[in-house]
C-alpha cells in the first residue's frame, strides 16, 4: 500500500510517521513537506514543498509521486496564534488542504483507469483521506462561537469540504475526520496529566487509530475523541 503524508515533521505527524513506517501494509510513502523529516528509511521518499505546490500540484514530478496512493494521513496545520495573520492561517488550514483531496482523487482515479485499461477490470476502491481535524470544530458556519471562533470555523469548513467531496464521488474517494481534544505524549509527563484533566488520547493511540482507518477504511466519518481514545485497531 501507498501512503501520502502531510505534517510528518510535526509532534502528531511524526508519530504518524513512524507508525506507517512499521506497518508491514505500508510498502511506500510519500511525505509532502516544507522542511526534511528527522530520519530516513528505504520506504520514505520526501517530496519538498513550496507554497505554490500545495495550491496547485502542477509540478510532473510531484503529480507522477502521487500516482498509485491508496490513502492519506493529513496532520499539516497551523494554529491562528502561529499564523503571520488570517489570511495565512485559512491558506494553509484549509485551501491547502482542499486542494490536496482534490489533486489526490484525481490521481487516484488515473491511476485506476490505466490499471483497468491494462487488466480489463474493475479496481473497486476508493481513496481514503484521513484528516486531523479538532475536537471543538464546527461545522455549523452560522454558529455563535465565543472561545477560538477562526480556529473552530475554519476547521468545521474543512470538514465539509471533505465531507462534501466523497458524498460527490462516492465510488471514489472516503473521507475521514479525527477530532482530538488534548494530545498527549507517550512519556506522561505531569504536563501531561495536567492536560489529560480535559478530554485527551495518547499521540500513539491518536495515530494508531489514524493508521489503521487510513489501511483498511471504517463504517465511521467522524471520529471524537473518547472513540479515538478507546481504539484498541
Amino acid at each position: 500500500m501507498k501512503i501520502i503524508l502531510a505534517g510528518t515533521t510535526g509532534f502528531v505527524g511524526q508519530e504518524v510517521l513512524s507508525q506507517c513506517l512499521a506497518h508491514p501494509s505500508i510498502t511506500s510513502i510519500i511525505a509532502l513537506c516544507r522542511r526534511e523529516p528527522p530520519i530516513t528509511h528505504p520506504k520514505l521518499h520526501v517530496h519538498r514543498m513550496q507554497d505554490q505546490d500545495f495550491l496547485s500540484y502542477s509540478d510532473p514530478q510531484l503529480s507522477a509521486s502521487l500516482r498509485g496512493a491508496d490513502a492519506c494521513i493529513w496532520t499539516l496545520g497551523v494554529t491562528p496564534s502561529r499564523a503571520s495573520d488570517e489570511q495565512a492561517f485559512r491558506r494553509v488550514t484549509l485551501e491547502y488542504t482542499s486542494q490536496a483531496a482534490k489533486a489526490f482523487r484525481d490521481a487516484f482515479v488515473a491511476s485506476n483507469t490505466a490499471e483497468q485499461a491494462e487488466s480489463s477490470s474493475s479496481v473497486g476502491e476508493k481513496f481514503r483521506f484521513v484528516y486531523f481535524s479538532g475536537g471543538l470544530a464546527e461545522r455549523d458556519q452560522s454558529k455563535p462561537l465565543w472561545l477560538n471562533a477562526t480556529y473552530r470555523r475554519v476547521r468545521g469548513q474543512v470538514e465539509n469540504i471533505l465531507l462534501d467531496e466523497a458524498a460527490a464521488h462516492p465510488t471514489t474517494f472516503e473521507s475521514y475526520i479525527m477530532r482530538p481534544g488534548m494530545v498527549l505524549s507517550r512519556q506522561g509527563t505531569l504536563m501531561d496529566q495536567v492536560r489529560g484533566l480535559a478530554p485527551s488520547v495518547r499521540v500513539d493511540v491518536l495515530a494508531k487509530a489514524a493508521v489503521d482507518v487510513a489501511v483498511q477504511g471504517h463504517t465511521e466519518n467522524i471520529w471524537e475523541n473518547s472513540r479515538i481514545a478507546e481504539w484498541k485497531g
